[in-house]
Order: C-alpha cells, then structure tokens, then sequence
C-alpha cells in the first residue's frame, strides 16, 4: 500500500494542491510542504496544523499521523526479518510486513520478550525499536552516529548496527545469514 497515493487521492477528491491546503486550512505552506515530501516529520510537526490539516482533508488527526508515519517507514530503510535472540537462544522470529509485524514466540516468559503480541502494527514495532535505542537529543548523539558509520538518526539503521543490543538486557536480533555469537556481540560493543 503506497501511502504518497493515499494522501493524493484525498487532496485530489477535494480538489487541493499543497498551496490550496495551506490557504484553506491556515497552515503556512512551508508546513505542508515539509510535511507532504518528507522533508519535516510528523512528530516534529504542532498538534494545532496536523489538527488543520486533517480537518481539509476529513480525516481524523490519527488517521493523517499513521499515514505519515507509515509513509516515513515505507521510505525509510526498514529492518529485515530478524530472529530475537535472548543470549545465545532464539525465542521468536520477526516478520515485518506492510502494515504489521508478525513474531512467532518460542519462548513466552515475560522477562525475555520485548513484544507484547504476536502481531502488532508497524507503527508499534517502530516504537519499540526507539526504545532500543539512545535518546535522539542527548550531547553525544552525534558522536554515537559517527562511530556506527551513520549520518543521521534513523532507529532502523541503528538498530541493525547494534542488533537492538542493549545494556539492561539479554535481548537481541540476529539477522539472516549471521553466525554472530551473544559473547561476540558484547565483546564488540565493549571494544567500542
């Protein structure tokens, strides 16, 4: 499902462009623009336009966000299926798909799953992969960035980079065609 296509057909079913929805829903165009190529986030975007926006365009503001967080992610490099990992064990398997990810748990203890169901939306999945990663603003982001060998912060990416690792837990994804031990992954990041 592309969702460019979605959010088209509502400017053209009310026979908008991105100058028109900007006069008629008192967002400044710059704003729509921004957000309509991709070049702005919606979380980075005021509650009041997406309110605006939404209201031109009769959608709720839910359904104007999941389309374009949605479209962030479809146009973002997304994560490949991944086995999850607790140490050296595999207790699921994750499968993302176009609209949710699908996890096959093979171990159900709570301590060791990070997925609350066996299917989410990609919107969720996005969340929790965030939250296996470091706080967009703190001091060293950047510094952190470098040394993954990426430009910009993007929780996929990153998280491919340091296979959701994190210090608090076991957890982690190993990739298809990876031989990556639990030891050499904690040795790597040590080495760090």
């Amino acid at each position: 499902m592309n969702t460019d296509i979605i959010l088209k057909e509502k400017l053209n079913r009310k026979g908008l462009n991105l100058h028109t929805l900007s006069e008629r829903s008192g967002v400044a165009y710059s704003t729509v623009y921004n957000l309509f190529t991709g070049k702005k986030k919606i979380e980075d975007a005021k509650s009041e336009s997406l309110y605006k926006i939404a209201r031109c365009l009769d959608m709720s503001m839910g359904d104007l966000y999941y389309q374009f967080v949605i479209r962030e992610m479809d146009k973002a490099k997304v994560m490949p299926d991944f086995m999850l990992m607790w140490e050296d064990e595999v207790i699921g398997s994750v499968h993302i798909g176009e609209l949710e990810v699908t996890i096959d748990r093979y171990d159900l203890n709570p301590v060791k799953q990070i997925f609350y169901a066996d299917k989410i939306s990609r919107f969720v999945f996005g969340r929790i992969i965030r939250d296996r990663c470091w706080d967009e603003h703190r001091p060293d982001s950047q510094r952190m960035l470098q040394i993954l060998g990426l430009e910009e912060y993007n929780p996929f990416e990153i998280c491919k980079k340091t296979h959701g690792k994190m210090v608090q837990d076991k957890t982690w994804f190993k990739f298809e065609g990876e031989t990556l031990t639990y030891k050499e992954l904690t040795r790597a990041k040590h080495a760090s």
